[in-house]
């Protein structure tokens, strides 16, 4: 029983040193797969960088070659002509309506400002003082006329008493 007991824990130990390795080599190979794809995409990278003005001069080329040719085929279509057309009278509508439709803010954005200077016409402060100063110069005059008036009733009291007293 003994050989046994010893062969048993031989293969557990073999077993996970096994699985230690196929995980380190799977581990490798992602690492080795990293490092190919990088080598590979810098090599990309420096050519592309090297050529970059060629390609994008090539590229401005080829752009120019199409717009010739488009335009080449679009002189050439009447339907380009009809298409222009629709386009300045759609122009010309936009910008009337918009000329139309400035001029009637203009008259509201008037018509509120009209409204809101009456709304506001009793909080006029200079309005306010003007009015004052016009009611204080009322009030100093009725009352210089209160007083003659009051100066004038005494002595008419005292002249009629001296004509009644005559009589």
């Amino acid at each position: 029983m003994t050989t046994a007991k010893t062969e048993a824990p031989a293969e557990d130990t073999a077993k996970p040193a096994a699985d230690t390795d196929i995980a380190r080599k799977i581990w490798l190979a992602g690492v080795g797969a990293y490092g190919r794809i990088y080598a590979e995409t810098q090599g990309a990278v420096e050519k592309l960088a090297s050529t970059a003005n060629e390609t994008f001069d090539d590229l401005v080329a080829k752009g120019e070659e199409m717009e010739e040719k488009v335009r080449k085929s679009l002189s050439k279509s009447p339907q380009v002509e009809k298409v222009g057309q629709a386009v300045e009278t759609a122009t010309s509508k936009v910008t009337s309506f918009t000329e139309e439709q400035l001029a009637a803010l203009e008259a509201r954005i008037g018509k509120v400002r009209e409204s809101v200077s009456e709304t506001l016409a009793p909080w006029n402060l200079p309005a306010i003082g003007q009015a004052l100063e016009k009611l204080t110069t009322q009030v100093e005059a009725l009352t210089q006329e209160v007083a003659a008036l009051k100066a004038e009733k005494p002595a008419k009291a005292t002249k009629a008493a001296k004509d009644a007293d005559a009589v």
